[in-house]
């Protein structure tokens, strides 16, 4: 039994388990057993852990963001002078790559989502958190009303082109960059009449954007 290792490393060996698992099984067909099975690690200790199963997909999901967001806080360290937008369409693509072996796990828990309101609200927070972690690492303020607004814009960007996503066989992504690319652009536009982006200082950080280019 794998008893010499942390808690959070338990959830993290649990929450890989249960992606892994859903590659394989619907969520349904998934029990602590069989969890249990596959990592070495106690029964018990994983139903006190995990009570509800579905809580162990949301550690799969975090875990999988997590590595995705590191990832691009070092991108976009050694890249300071990109603009805003540039780096919040790199965080959405580099997101869509990371689930890329997963989007038959996606399909389903969509799908399961459905009748399982737990399940749907799960997926919903996750996407929210992820465009927040994307907007903050970009520079973008997301406090207060206008914050909350501008997560929600970003989540909808990434929902309208799960479709592409999901049918997009490029070996680059090319289908799903260009339609995140043109969600961008029309919430971009939409933002700036609601005043959720204000103009001036949009037109300033193109500027600046610009003559760190020249």
């Amino acid at each position: 039994m794998a008893t010499s290792k942390s808690i959070d490393e338990i959830r993290r060996d649990i929450g890989g388990a249960m992606i892994d698992g859903l590659t394989r099984h619907d969520l349904s067909a998934i029990d602590a057993a069989m969890l249990a099975a596959e990592t070495g690690h106690d029964l018990a200790v994983i139903k006190r852990l995990f009570p509800d199963l579905t809580l162990a997909v949301e550690q799969g999901l975090r875990d999988l963001d997590d590595a995705v967001m590191a990832q691009l806080a070092d991108d976009f360290e050694a890249d300071a002078d990109a603009h805003p937008r540039e780096k919040i369409l790199e965080g959405l693509i580099a997101r869509y790559e990371a689930y890329a072996p997963y989007k038959p796990v996606i399909k389903a828990l969509n799908k399961a989502s459905v009748s399982n309101p737990m399940l749907g609200a799960l997926l919903v927070t996750r996407l929210n958190m992820a465009s927040k972690t994307i907007l903050e690492l970009s520079g973008v303020d997301t406090s207060g009303l206008k914050g909350m607004l501008r997560v929600k814009g970003l989540s909808g960007v990434a929902l309208s082109c799960q479709r592409d996503w999901f049918n997009d066989d490029s070996a680059d992504l090319a289908v799903t960059i260009r339609a995140l690319d043109a969600r961008l652009k029309q919430a971009e536009s939409l933002a700036l009449t609601l005043m959720i982006i204000d103009p001036e200082q949009q037109e300033q950080e193109k500027d600046d954007y610009d003559h760190s280019n020249d």
